[in-house]
């Protein structure tokens, strides 16, 4: 059996992994689309060397941020070591909450070929940029932010490139598992307790070093297109450019986790049939017990 463990951002998903992976003795591969950088530690939430389970997982430290990553290399990566794992393992535990990273790696995702010249795109502000996807492919802008530059730039290029849009060649897929033995575990706690535990969480970070993790970081690394867009990253290095001060900077890391987060439920729910707890704890005791 593969348990997809699923959840908003914060609620503790790898303690669960780690906790069902040693009672299971299976490996653990990580979805998460930032996990996968080496040396961005803090601001990912990522497991380190030092604690319980870190030996048994997969896909993460995997690549420098100065590397860009996409979904397509994360379908090739997770279907090479999950074939692999699945002859020697009876159970594998997946765990992350890039929802897309998941459909790609456990569905017949399929992926357009598209213009490469994005030149044009790339001159545009945001809105001006939604404007032309709302014209092009209206359908595509129910999931896809006006913020989030990359997916709205890649929409725009499928729909410039192709017969068919972004969205309608989704629709076309069958959105069938390409693998048997699949359950998706979906930890979904209240809203309040969700920002409550993401604003506590945000808080920590800073205590334990985000600011001079990022420091180190830009010393180290150029930040590739994909790397800087992590949260908690992205925000500090604002305030290291002085766009921003240290408060609102805190500040927006919540705010843009807590925004984060509300997508994740929407994406999960819509996306994948799932078995939902309201806590982790009772997600444990029935995924142990079965």
């Amino acid at each position: 059996m593969t348990y997809v463990i699923l959840g908003p951002t914060g609620i503790g998903k790898t303690s669960l992994a780690v906790d069902i992976a040693e009672v299971l003795d299976c490996p653990i591969i990580s979805c998460d689309a930032y996990q996968i950088y080496k040396d961005m530690n803090i601001g990912t939430g990522k497991i380190m060397p030092d604690e319980k389970g870190f030996e048994r997982h997969y896909l993460i430290n995997k690549i420098t941020p100065e590397e860009t990553y996409s979904v397509k290399e994360y379908q090739k990566d997770f279907r090479e070591i999950y074939e692999k794992l699945s002859k020697d393992n009876k159970n594998i535990v997946v765990v992350g909450g890039t929802g897309l990273y998941i459909k790609a790696a456990l569905y017949d995702y399929s992926f357009e070929t598209y213009e490469d010249d994005t030149s044009d795109l790339e001159k545009m502000d945001n809105h001006t940029l939604y404007e032309l996807l709302l014209k092009l492919d209206p359908e595509s802008t129910k999931t896809i932010h006006e913020n989030n530059r990359k997916r709205v730039i890649h929409a725009i290029s499928v729909a410039r490139s192709c017969d068919t849009t972004k969205s309608e060649s989704i629709v076309n897929q069958e959105h069938k598992l390409v693998y048997d033995g699949i359950k998706f575990i979906f930890v979904n706690p209240n809203r309040e307790l969700v920002y409550e535990r993401i604003n506590k969480r945000v808080d920590g970070m800073f205590e334990s070093g985000l600011v001079e993790e990022v420091k180190n970081l830009l010393s180290k690394y150029s930040f590739s297109v994909t790397a800087k867009e992590a949260i908690g990253y992205k925000e500090v290095i604002s305030y290291f450019n002085g766009e921003i001060s240290y408060d609102d900077c805190v500040e927006l890391i919540k705010k843009r986790s807590r925004n984060y987060a509300k997508r994740q439920v929407t994406f999960f729910k819509h996306q994948f049939n799932c078995e939902t707890y309201s806590t982790i704890e009772e997600a444990k005791e029935v995924i142990l017990n079965e």
